[in-house]
């Protein structure tokens, strides 16, 4: 849904109730640093509602939408095929996911090399019941596409060395450890001890937090 469609649909409202619907949605926009900031950005973003309906897509958003073999429901909700992962979306918007933060998650598609990393941010709640605006933020991007200067950031700024830096692109690429044993014929053992340094190196606590940090570092 984008401005001009919602202010369509808010003449059907009373005129109090219009008002406030649109006050609402303002605030959610700037919340989001506004509708225009959105397009400019370089990632992928959707806005949904409290019902996970899709209220906002960004030009780019729609894009890999179109071009991705990774499935999505955007009628009538935002949501991915039956996976652990659709599993760990659903906990995330009822409020059963217990992490802190973002919820982040690496999605496959048909092709080995064809998956999206989503993360899923909450906002703000709104001071008016039943208004429609976005209660959730969700970005999509390509993991394959990390610019070399950032990757080359990441390794030096935790000095990985170059084994422990290509176990980290193997799992942000989403490869498994199993996957990343049999790509480099590496040892499970050896990977394991590889991927223990690099938590120590980087104050992470497991994959799921790794894979956060480089997230992070990617964006920058």
């Amino acid at each position: 849904m984008t401005i001009s469609t919602f202010k369509a649909e808010r003449r059907e409202l009373p005129r109090r109730i219009a008002d406030r619907a649109a006050n609402d949605l303002y605030k959610t926009f700037s919340t989001a640093h506004c509708h225009s900031c959105l397009e400019r950005a370089d990632d992928a973003v959707l806005l949904l509602d409290n019902g996970r309906r899709v209220m906002y897509v960004t030009s780019q958003a729609d894009q890999i939408i179109r071009r991705s073999s990774i499935p999505f429901m955007l009628q009538p909700k935002f949501s991915l095929p039956p996976s652990h992962n659709a599993a760990r979306f659903a906990a995330f918007v009822n409020g059963e996911e217990t992490e802190p933060g973002p919820l982040i998650l690496l999605l496959s598609g048909e092709q080995d090399r064809d998956r999206l990393l989503l993360t899923c941010f909450r906002l703000p709640e709104s001071s008016r019941p039943n208004m429609p605006v976005a209660r959730y933020r969700v970005t999509l991007r390509d993991p394959n596409h990390y610019h070399a200067r950032q990757w080359h950031f990441f390794t030096g700024q935790f000095n990985l060395t170059h084994a422990e830096a290509r176990i980290c692109r193997a799992l942000s690429d989403g490869l498994t450890l199993n996957d990343y044993c049999a790509h480099w014929r590496v040892a499970i053992s050896t990977a394991r001890s590889q991927l223990s340094s690099v938590f120590a190196k980087t104050a992470t606590r497991g994959q799921s937090d790794l894979l956060r940090l480089i997230y992070l570092f990617m964006r920058a």
